[in-house]
């Protein structure tokens, strides 16, 4: 295999202790989204990255490792979405399939009518000749995605072989998975060895396919909850910073029952009402940092008010509560 250029600037890429932790660490900078997206194309294939909002740049880092005959991409990126779109199929072949391991934050995949939240050590299997769609509504987030020749796979497992398969960090399978990528990223295999380690991958693989080849799949999946949750999310975006906004708003206006909604956002393991105040917090914050840095003399009553809240005091007791000082204390010492 010949070198990859190295478009992004990545520091050393060190392993875990034990498995409860990330596979690696791996060091993200800022970069323009451009250029991100040039070296996924290069190491993965066509795929289009979309920012949470209009910018140019995004903390992000890729590189691609071989470890025991098994090529790994290391993604990490804090970008809205990342896709793989009908057009970006017809301008590559698609040759392999990826298994996905969740390392850090939350994804949503779509593939295949099928749509699944990953936490942090779940698995998913996608067929990069099948539309995808990576939903990381803008949080920092990093894969380790392992890529499985499609001739192979063809060859192992015939028309077992299909994207949109997940496995649950709390699966044995995907125990056993992470198992064998973390003994590949800590041995330095002997040529016999690695022979044996990619055996056992594709082992474990086949038992993943066949154990679900009865099964229909839409029964291991929440599509209707996945949507209602993307649709939740976007909507308390865009219109955290009204006072008036609550639960049962947001219900109405998105056509769904409060008990709907609870059930979507239970996917991401928070209630609507975590995080219409999380993102209100989030964007106090901006205000406090801002405040600071700009030396602007906005009184936290103004930032508490322009954030959502219409109760300054129950501001002051949720900031309080979520980060051990008060919204003054924040804008000054940090």
């Amino acid at each position: 295999m010949s070198p990859v250029p190295q478009l992004l600037h990545l520091k050393r890429i060190s392993c875990c202790r034990n498995l409860s932790d990330m596979l690696t660490r791996i060091s993200a900078t800022h970069v323009p989204i451009d250029q991100f997206e040039a070296e996924l194309q290069h190491i993965c294939g066509m795929f289009s990255g979309h920012p949470a909002e209009a910018r140019h740049n995004t903390r992000a880092v890729v590189a691609l490792a071989e470890h025991s005959a098994i090529e790994m991409a290391h993604i990490a990126s804090d970008l809205q979405m990342i896709s793989r779109t009908r057009r970006d199929i017809r301008l590559d072949d698609g040759e392999n399939f990826f298994l996905i391991v969740q390392e850090e934050g939350r994804a949503l995949m779509s593939q295949n009518d099928v749509a699944r939240m990953l936490q942090p050590g779940d698995m998913i299997l996608i067929d990069s000749a099948q539309l995808s769609e990576f939903t990381f509504f803008g949080k920092f987030q990093r894969q380790v995605s392992l890529h499985l020749p499609r001739v192979e796979m063809n060859m192992r497992f015939g028309s077992q072989a299909r994207g949109g398969l997940f496995l649950s960090h709390a699966d044995h399978t995907a125990r056993a998975l992470a198992a064998i990528v973390a003994k590949a990223f800590h041995t330095s295999a002997s040529e016999q060895q690695s022979l044996y380690l990619r055996e056992a991958l594709f082992g474990l693989i086949g038992t993943m396919l066949y154990e679900r080849s009865d099964q229909n799949i839409e029964i291991d999946s929440d599509v209707s909850g996945a949507q209602s949750l993307r649709n939740g999310l976007a909507y308390v975006d865009r219109h955290f910073s009204d006072n008036t906004l609550n639960i049962q708003k947001i219900a109405d206006d998105l056509g769904v029952s409060i008990r709907q909604l609870q059930r979507s956002f239970a996917l991401l393991g928070v209630t609507p009402s975590d995080y219409l105040l999380q993102k209100r917090l989030e964007y106090a914050c901006h205000l406090l940092r801002a405040r600071r840095s700009n030396d602007e003399a906005l009184l936290v009553s103004t930032i508490a008010y322009s954030s959502g809240f219409n109760d300054v005091s129950y501001f002051n007791r949720q900031f309080r509560r979520a980060f051990g000082c008060a919204p003054g204390q924040y804008g000054i010492e940090n």
